[in-house]
């Protein structure tokens, strides 16, 4: 008898059906089901780029399954709450107190927002303009980033937990130079990755992301730190230069239990 062929897996692995269209309330689960996304997210991003439309439309139901980009952000949100740690935009606001570069006013281009109130507590000296794709509350404006107009009025752009969900690593380094166009002189470019996303990679490393980013006119880290999930930096534009050097994906650390995260620059000469 000719052997069944046995059915591949979603990429996903569920279990379940039901953890589709619901939240999970522990930390954990909310966690493994946001990661399960990012990875659909990539795969589907090399399908496009390669033009498997086939594996693309696959890819794009299970996420719909899963309830989309939607129920990423809601997950997200509930991940971003107080019980959960809180927002990254606290560690923002100890920098800047710490570093002597608060004054009144300052305008934060807050990229991928998933509450309007990031930096309420703060109104009195911070005005924020939330944007993000898909927004879970009326105040945030709905705005693809990498379209968006160059505006330069912003003191800080913030790109926290962002670089990381786009599934194209040219796309990731597009949003870096892209930021550039919206900060004052010697603006300030907040960003968080994940931390396995700088100390885990094959294609990644603290070192390498300072030398990216002091090629493309970040020249000053002010300051960063590691905590236990997330990898934070402070950057200031010094040299908005108009030419830079190609960042191609090249292994840095190869090994097993290595993860894929790369930023690709496109050189500009």
């Amino acid at each position: 008898m000719p052997k069944t062929k046995k059915k591949t897996k979603p990429i996903t692995q569920r279990h379940d059906a039901s953890i589709t269209h619901r939240f999970k309330q522990s930390s954990s689960e909310t966690a493994k089901l946001i990661r399960q996304y990012h990875t659909l997210n990539k795969e589907l991003a090399k399908c496009r780029a390669t033009g498997n439309v086939v594996r693309e439309k696959e890819i794009v139901a299970e996420m719909e399954s899963m309830g989309g980009l939607d129920w990423y952000q809601r997950a997200s949100q509930l991940g971003q709450s107080k019980q959960r740690g809180g927002d990254s935009s606290k560690w923002l606001v100890q920098v800047l107190k710490r570093h002597h570069l608060q004054r009144p006013s300052m305008r934060v281009l807050d990229v991928g927002a998933l509450s309007p109130d990031n930096y309420r507590p703060y109104q009195s000296w911070i005005e924020a303009t939330p944007i993000d794709l898909n927004p879970q509350d009326p105040r945030i404006t709905k705005q693809d980033f990498l379209k968006m107009a160059p505006r330069r009025e912003f003191d800080i752009v913030s790109l926290s937990l962002v670089v990381n969900f786009v599934g194209d690593p040219k796309d990731r380094g597009q949003m870096l130079i892209h930021s550039r166009d919206f900060l004052l002189d010697n603006g300030l470019l907040f960003l968080v990755l994940p931390l396995p996303c700088i100390t885990n990679s094959r294609y990644m490393s603290h070192d390498h992301l300072l030398q990216m980013m002091n090629d493309i006119g970040y020249t000053t880290c002010i300051q960063h730190h590691f905590s236990n999930k997330l990898a934070y930096y402070l950057f200031q534009l010094d040299n908005n230069t108009k030419t830079y050097p190609a960042f191609k994906r090249k292994v840095l650390s190869d090994g097993g239990g290595k993860n894929n995260f790369s930023i690709v620059i496109q050189p500009q000469r």
